[in-house]
């Protein structure tokens, strides 16, 4: 049986007021610069270009060709600009997860999707201009259409949203029949291929063949950075609590809430959830584990995890877990928010102590590289360039040999030699005399 399609009025009121309030909650925090990630400074940087010239430029491979195309309508206004228009999607993901519930007949709908926009990982990137929410977004669609048997593509925001393609495949070989599920899935993959072909036209044609890479951290972090990166960066401490009891609480459930459990789990639907849902944390989670790189990898996780959550528990459970949710991200954002302020006193300081170097430097700028770039405009503040790493010691080298002095920033030392194994301190590099700035939770460098 289909979901209604039209909600009772008090229902649709509900969303459209929730819908309004999550906005709301993403407007105190969109203006300090693009984001703590120096990632949303490197999609203004492309997508300026691109509004300037007319070419696509790659924010970095294998490109996020729709997302950076969007933001290259907003770039050259001020930040709050580009991270209103995540806000936008952040609201439209809340939307798009309460008619996905609904759909499975899940209780307190709105109230488990507000957790979910509320989660930390959500939250904070929610109001920066990065593409994991608007491809979650666009995600969520192509899944509430694909139960509402239509097709929806997100790949051409991130990539990886193609791996839901499998999940997909999955329920469309519970639902249907064999011949029909093999004929659903041939055009699911069909479609998904030409409409992400299409997408990556421009990338294609700028980079060639050699666009369709990643960046490979040869360095894999410490487990206890994963750790954090994996679960409390994520969900937050009250949202990882209530989960670790939620799991503790699982074999003590009343024969009443079992039995409630137990006709849940003879409809269909339920079912087929259950396995769409399980199948896309796995492959998201592994895809995850393969680079730990950023807690915004497991951004498409948190949705299908409170699907399966609200699919397999009691009603009041999922309801315990979303409050939790709900008190979850403010702590994070508040810091998020200090970091990103730090950041901009940051590059300010940076820029300014550069001015008055001496003869001509170099400075190992790592992270803050993108926010300089946008701030100068190029690399260079008059006879000193800033570059984002020493790629080995043969760079170095010629950099003396050329007459330059090298500096670098604090902190970013350490980042060199985890990337390069090159001790800038010990080969006579100069740390520029500026205060620190704050760093992102779990962050090991850029």
């Amino acid at each position: 049986m289909v979901a209604p399609s039209v909600e009772p009025r008090r229902e649709r009121w509900l969303l459209a007021f929730a819908t309004i309030a999550i906005f709301a909650t993403r407007l105190p925090w969109i203006g300090a610069g693009y984001g703590s990630d120096p990632d949303g400074y490197r999609v203004v940087l492309a997508a300026r270009a691109i509004a300037q010239t007319g070419q696509y430029r790659a924010s970095r491979l294998p490109g996020f060709p729709v997302y950076e195309y969007l933001t290259a309508l907003s770039a050259q206004g001020p930040p709050w600009l580009s991270n209103a228009i995540t806000a936008v999607f952040s609201a439209a993901a809340f939307v798009l997860l309460v008619l996905i519930l609904r759909y499975f007949k899940v209780g307190a709908a709105v109230l488990i999707a507000a957790g979910f926009a509320m989660t930390p990982v959500i939250y904070l990137n929610s109001c920066c201009t990065m593409d994991y929410v608007p491809a979650l977004a666009l995600m969520l669609g192509a899944t509430y259409a694909l139960l509402q048997h239509r097709l929806m593509l997100a790949t051409g925001c991130r990539i990886t949203a193609g791996v839901l393609g499998i999940a997909m495949c999955l329920w469309l070989w519970l639902e249907y029949s064999p011949r029909r599920a093999i004929t659903a899935c041939l055009l699911l993959g069909s479609t998904s291929l030409l409409v992400a072909a299409l997408c990556f036209v421009p990338v294609y044609r700028q980079y060639g063949s050699d666009f369709f890479s990643f960046y490979d951290n040869a360095w894999y972090p410490p487990w206890n950075v994963v750790y954090a990166r994996a679960l409390p960066n994520v969900w937050g401490y009250p949202g990882l609590l209530a989960l670790a009891a939620l799991l503790l609480a699982a074999p003590f459930y009343t024969s009443a809430l079992r039995e409630r459990w137990r006709e849940r789990w003879r409809e269909r639907r339920t079912r087929h959830g259950v396995a769409f849902a399980g199948l896309a944390v796995v492959l998201y989670g592994l895809i995850f584990l393969r680079l730990p790189d950023e807690s915004g990898y497991l951004v498409p996780e948190v949705p299908l995890v409170l699907l399966l959550i609200a699919l397999l528990s009691p009603m009041r459970v999922s309801a315990a877990l979303a409050v939790a949710l709900l008190l979850s991200g403010w702590g994070p954002m508040a810091e998020d928010h200090a970091v990103r302020a730090s950041q901009q006193q940051a590059t300010s300081a940076v820029i300014a102590a550069v001015a008055k170097l001496p003869g001509a430097a170099i400075v190992v700028s790592g992270w803050l590289l993108p926010r300089i770039q946008l701030a100068l405009g190029s690399d260079r503040e008059g006879p000193h360039q800033f570059v984002y790493l020493v790629e080995n010691l043969g760079d170095y080298q010629h950099y003396l040999a050329e007459g330059h002095a090298l500096y670098f920033v604090p902190g970013v030392e350490l980042y060199e030699s985890q990337a390069h194994e090159l001790e800038l301190a010990e080969l006579g590099a100069l740390p520029l005399a500026v205060p620190r700035e704050l760093q992102r939770a779990a962050s090991t460098g850029e």
